[in-house]
C-alpha cells in the first residue's frame, strides 16, 4: 500500500494570482497538501488570460493550467464584505495561507499577517512581494521583467555586445515562489514542535539576489568589479574558455570547465591553442580569442562526431537539445517527468511532474487545473462559512 504524501492533510488557502505565490502553492500541492485557490468571482486569476501562445484548454491559459493542477477554487468578491468574512472564517481554519498582494492590500482587506495571527495563532502566512515592505520601489509594479531589470541578473547573459539580456523564463517568480515554500516548511517544521505559526517574508528582488550568491560574493569581495561577459560564446561571465556554446556542422555543442592542454590535441588545435596551453591565466585573458579558435574548429564536424572524439577523452560536454530531441531521449524519459492531467468537462493537458521523489516516488496530481468556484459550494459547506 503507497504511503500518504507527506503535506497530506494540510490545508493551504492561496490568495495569490499569475506565478510566484500560484508556483509556492504548487509545489506544496505536489507534495500532498489541499490547496484552495481564492479567485474573483467574474473571471478568476488574471493568468487565465496571460497566453504564452494562441492554445487555450477550457478556456483557460496553458500558463495557468500548468500551475495551478490538482487545485480547488473558492469564489471570493474582495470588495463584499460578507464574502471577506467568509474567507476569514476559512483562514481560521487553515495551515498555511499565500499572498501576493501589492503591500498594503492585505491590510487593507483585513487578511493580513497580523490580523489572521489573531485568529489563528498555528496559522503559517507567507507574503510575497515585488520588492519588499520597505525603500522607494515598495508600490513598483513586482512584475518579473522590470524585477530582473533592478536586479543586476540581465548583464550575465549573452555576449558582452549585446547589452542586457532577461531570461527566458519568469525565474524572479519562480525563485520567489520556491523561497517562499522552503520557509513554509521550516515554519511548519517549527510549529510541530512548539505549535506557533509564523510570518515568511520574501520578494521578486530578494530571490533574484540570492539566485545570483555565486557571482555576487565574487564582485562584492573583488573590488566590486562589474563581469564582462565574453564577446564569444559567451555562457558565464567568470568563467574561462573553453566553457560555452558552439554551433556544430548540424547543431550546437555545450562544452564545460575542461583545461586547454587537454582539450587542444583532442580537437586537433595543438598549434593554434600552443600559445596559450601553458599558462592558465591566459585561458581568463584571451578567452574571446580561444574561443573564436575553437568555434571555428568545431563548426567543421557534426555535434556526434565531436561527442565521439570528446567524451571517451572525459572531456564534459552535451549536444545542446531542443524540446523535441529532449522529449524523445531515453535521458529524459527515464525520469517519467510528464503526466496527463484531466477535468469532468473533457479537459485534457500534459504537464509536467513535481521535480521531487519521496521514497522513490514521485507524486502524481490527476486532475487539472479548477474552474472559477468549481468548488465553492463543497468548501463553503465543508468548512460551515
Amino acid at each position: 500500500m503507497a504511503e500518504e504524501p507527506l503535506l497530506s492533510g494540510l490545508v493551504v488557502v492561496d490568495m495569490s494570482q499569475f506565478l510566484s505565490g500560484p508556483y509556492c502553492s504548487l509545489r506544496l500541492s505536489d507534495l500532498g497538501a489541499r490547496v484552495i485557490k481564492i479567485e474573483r468571482p467574474d473571471g478568476g486569476d488574471l493568468s487565465r488570460r496571460l497566453y504564452l501562445s494562441d492554445t487555450e484548454i477550457g478556456g483557460d491559459s496553458t500558463i495557468f493550467h500548468a500551475i495551478n493542477r490538482g487545485k480547488e477554487s473558492l469564489a471570493i468578491d474582495l470588495k463584499d464584505e460578507a464574502d471577506l468574512a467568509t474567507l476569514r472564517g476559512l483562514i481560521a481554519k487553515a495551515d498555511v495561507v499565500i499572498q501576493n498582494f501589492r503591500p498594503g492590500v492585505a491590510k487593507r482587506l483585513g487578511v493580513d499577517w497580523e490580523a489572521m495571527r489573531a485568529i489563528n495563532p498555528r496559522l503559517v502566512y507567507a507574503s510575497i512581494s515585488g520588492y519588499g515592505d520597505e525603500g522607494p520601489w515598495v508600490k513598483r509594479p513586482g512584475q518579473d521583467l522590470l524585477a530582473q531589470a533592478r536586479s543586476g541578473v540581465m548583464w550575465l547573459n549573452g555576449d558582452e555586445s549585446q547589452g542586457p539580456v532577461p531570461f527566458g523564463l519568469a525565474i524572479g517568480d519562480m525563485f520567489a515562489g520556491a523561497a517562499a515554500a522552503q520557509g513554509i516548511l521550516a515554519a511548519l517544521v517549527r510549529r510541530g514542535i512548539s505549535g506557533k505559526g509564523a510570518h515568511i517574508e520574501t520578494s521578486l528582488l530578494e530571490a533574484l539576489v540570492d539566485f545570483q550568491f555565486e557571482v555576487l560574493t565574487t564582485f562584492l569581495n573583488d573590488g566590486r568589479r562589474l563581469p564582462k561577459r565574453a564577446h564569444v560564446r559567451s555562457a558565464h561571465a567568470y568563467l574561462s574558455a573553453p566553457y560555452g556554446v558552439y554551433p556544430a556542422r548540424d547543431g550546437f555543442l555545450a562544452v564545460a570547465m575542461t583545461p586547454i592542454p587537454k582539450l587542444a590535441p583532442l580537437l586537433g588545435l595543438e598549434a593554434e591553442l600552443g600559445v596559450y596551453a601553458g599558462d592558465p591565466k591566459t585561458w581568463f585573458t584571451a578567452r574571446d580569442q580561444i574561443k573564436a579558435i575553437i568555434a571555428e574548429k568545431i563548426a567543421t564536424r557534426t555535434v556526434d562526431e565531436w561527442l565521439a572524439i570528446l567524451e571517451p577523452a572525459d572531456i564534459w560536454c552535451a549536444r545542446v537539445l531542443n524540446w523535441h530531441e529532449l522529449l524523445a531521449n531515453p535521458g529524459f524519459t527515464a525520469l517519467d517527468m510528464l503526466q496527463t492531467v484531466t477535468r469532468e468537462d473533457d479537459v485534457s493537458i500534459e504537464t509536467t511532474r513535481s521535480p521531487i521523489r519521496v521514497d522513490g516516488v514521485r507524486h502524481k496530481v490527476d486532475r487539472a487545473a479548477p474552474r472559477v468556484g468549481e468548488h465553492s459550494a463543497a468548501i463553503r459547506a465543508e468548512f460551515t462559512l
